[in-house]
C-alpha cells in the first residue's frame, strides 16, 4: 500500500528557527574493570556539546581523529543514545510524543565514510535505495519509482545501474548510491560522515559538486564531518571545530579559517599542505598526540600541546564565549581577565 501523505514535513518555525539545536550533549563509553576490580572508567567521547544549525545551512565539523566527530553523527542521527542533552528539530525535542524516532528519521538522514561496507551486498542499487521508501509504507512500484528517479538524479543512469549489486561498481558510484538512498525519504538534513575521504580527488570533487547542487535543489541543510580543510572550506558555512569531546572554536567559516581565534584551530590550518615553495613549515605546527580521553587533562584540554599555555590553563576550563558576531572560542587568551597573561584586560581595568 501506498503513503496517502507525502512524508516531507513542513516548516514548523519558520526561517529564523533553526532547524537543530543541541544542548548539553554527552556520550561516556564504559571501559571494563581489570582483573584487580576498581573504579570503572569511561571514554568521554562526547563532554557537553551544544550548537545550532540553521536552515538552509551547512555546518561543518573539523578535528583530529578521536575527538568526537563520528559520535556526534551518530548521537545526532540517534544510532546511539546521549548519556545527556537534549536535541530539537525545528523545535519539536527529539524522542518524544511530538516527534518520535520514526518520524524524526524521516526528516535526518546519514551517508556513512565507508560507501561499501555502508550497502548491503545482496541488494541491488534499486533496493537499496528503494528499502526506506518501503518500510515507511510505499508498494514496491512507487519505491522502485522513486529509486530509479534518485539514481538519475546523483548521475547513475537506472537503465545500467538499477540491477547492480556494490561489487560491480565504484568506490565514487557507491558513495553516489548512498547519496540516493539518504535522499529517499526527502529529508531535511543530512549528516555527512566523512562522505569523500576515501576517494580519489577528481571523484571527490565531483561528488562535492552533486553535494552542492542538491542542496540548491531541494533546500537541504547538512551537517558535514571531515579532517580536511580545504573540503570543509568548499562545502561550509560555518564550522565547529572540535578537540577531545568538547567545542574550541565555533563560527562562520571564513572568519574561522582565515583568522582563527584558538590555538588548536590554528595549528590546524598551519599542517594543511602548501603549493607555495615560499611558504614552507619551519616547525611542526602541533606536537604530539591527543590526551587520553579516559582520563582528560584537567583545564583546558588542549593546554598539554598549546605552546601558549600558561598555569592558569591547568586550573580552569575556558567556556565557549563569544568573540565576534557568531564567533564563539573556548580559550582563556580570548576572556578578559581570565588571568591568562595574553589575556585581554577587563574594560574596568582599561580604564
Amino acid at each position: 500500500m501506498t503513503l496517502a501523505v507525502d512524508l516531507d514535513d513542513k516548516d514548523r518555525g519558520g526561517p529564523a528557527q533553526p532547524l537543530l539545536s543541541v544542548a548539553g550533549l554527552v556520550k561516556h563509553f564504559p571501559v571494563n574493570r581489570g582483573l584487580m576490580g576498581g573504579a570503572r572508567s569511561v571514554v568521554r567521547a562526547v563532554d557537553g556539546v551544544a550548537f545550532e544549525v540553521a536552515k538552509r545551512e551547512t555546518l561543518g565539523i573539523v578535528g583530529e581523529s578521536g575527538c568526537g566527530k563520528s559520535t556526534t553523527a551518530r548521537l545526532l542521527m540517534h544510532i546511539i543514545a546521549p548519556d545527556a542533552g537534549e536535541i530539537l528539530f525545528d523545535g519539536e525535542k527529539v524522542g518524544t510524543a511530538a516527534l518520535d524516532l520514526a518520524g524524526y528519521r524521516r526528516q535526518v538522514q546519514m551517508v556513512f565514510q565507508d560507501s561499501h561496507a555502508s550497502l548491503n551486498p545482496r541488494l541491488t542499487m534499486e533496493e537499496t535505495v528503494a528499502f526506506g521508501p518501503r518500510v515507511h509504507g510505499f508498494s514496491r512500484a512507487a519505491a522502485l519509482s522513486r529509486a530509479h528517479d534518485l539514481l538519475h538524479r546523483v548521475g547513475l543512469d537506472p537503465s545500467r545501474f538499477a540491477g547492480r549489486y556494490p561489487h560491480e561498481i565504484s568506490g565514487g558510484q557507491r558513495q553516489r548510491v548512498n547519496i540516493a538512498r539518504a535522499l529517499a525519504l526527502r529529508p531535511r538534513l543530512l549528516i555527512l560522515d566523512e562522505p569523500v575521504s576515501a576517494l580519489d580527488k577528481s571523484v571527490e570533487a565531483q561528488v562535492l559538486n552533486l553535494l552542492l547542487d542538491l542542496k540548491d535543489e531541494s533546500g537541504l541543510t547538512y551537517v558535514f564531518i571531515s579532517h580536511d580543510l580545504n573540503v570543509v572550506r568548499f562545502m561550509s558555512d560555518r564550522v565547529m571545530v572540535m578537540y577531545l569531546g568538547k567545542i574550541a572554536e565555533l563560527g562562520p567559516a571564513e572568519t574561522i579559517l582565515q583568522n582563527p581565534r584558538h590555538p588548536y584551530t590554528a595549528a590546524l590550518l598551519a599542517s594543511m599542505p602548501s603549493m607555495d615553495p615560499n611558504n614552507r613549515t619551519q616547525e611542526a605546527p602541533l606536537m604530539g598526540d591527543p590526551p587520553n580521553p579516559i582520563d582528560p587533562p584537567p583545564g583546558c584540554r588542549f593546554h598539554t600541546r598549546c605552546k601558549f599555555a600558561a598555569p592558569v590553563c591547568s586550573a580552569k576550563e575556558a567556556p565557549l564565549g563569544a568573540v565576534g558576531l557568531d564567533h564563539a572560542v573556548a580559550c582563556l587568551m580570548a576572556i578578559p581577565g581570565s588571568g591568562h597573561p595574553l589575556a585581554p584586560a577587563l574594560a574596568s581595568e582599561a580604564a
